[in-house]
């Protein structure tokens, strides 16, 4: 009797066509996922892991894999005494970042208009978890998206003036210049001589370190 009793939720998850839970992910795959992240605040889930590994490999710690910046599927390699397999874990890496708390236009600075909250990493997509000084959005966006590298735009809009700081250890020169388009999260400018430069914002200036 207590056999068919404990037979029962099984035969009833066979006859409504339900497929049986998951095997629990080993705690080892868990740790060697999370020892492959790339962004020290970040956290992984292991949500499947495909095949299986072999009995003969149950209590062996897989090498970690490739290094994880973002959700996707990692090859885990097991090898160990009487062990050599591979199998594939499905992971979803999830990391503190910025999203915004109101509409932008174009040009509007992104300071106060956004929160830092725990997202999904997606596969080639670039949260940002601070914003660069003097940050402006690079184009209309909605509240609730994220802020990524493409969103932010650093200095004046193209063609605007943008003076430069060209720095060599202690000494510091000016130069005027016109912004120039650039990469996403980055500044450039272009100098009267018509060299084109690239750097950070400091102060509402281009900074150009020489070494």
């Amino acid at each position: 009797m207590i056999a068919v009793a404990a037979a029962l939720p099984a035969l009833a998850l066979l006859l409504l066509g339900a497929a049986p839970p998951p095997d629990p992910i080993p705690p080892a795959v868990a740790a060697a996922v999370s020892a492959a992240l790339v962004q020290p605040s970040a956290r992984a889930e292991v949500v499947g892991l495909s095949p299986p590994p072999p009995a003969a490999c149950a209590e062996v710690a897989p090498e970690p894999p490739h290094p994880l910046a973002a959700s996707g599927r990692v090859a885990l390699h097991f090898r160990g005494p009487g062990c050599d397999a591979w199998s594939w874990a499905e992971a979803r890496v999830y990391a503190p970042a910025l999203e915004l708390t109101r509409d932008v236009r174009a040009g509007e600075p992104l300071a106060g208009a956004t929160r830092l909250r725990e997202q999904e990493v997606l596969p080639g997509r670039r949260p940002l978890a601070a914003l660069p000084e003097g940050a402006t959005a690079a184009g209309p966006a909605a509240a609730g998206a994220p802020v990524e590298a493409a969103l932010v735009r650093l200095g004046p809009a193209p063609g605007e003036p943008l003076t430069v700081v060209v720095r060599l250890g202690a000494l510091a020169l000016e130069q005027p210049g016109r912004a120039v388009p650039c990469a996403p999260g980055r500044a450039c400018a272009l100098l009267p001589s018509g060299r084109r430069v690239e750097g950070p914002i400091v102060g509402g200036k281009l900074l150009l370190e020489v070494p």
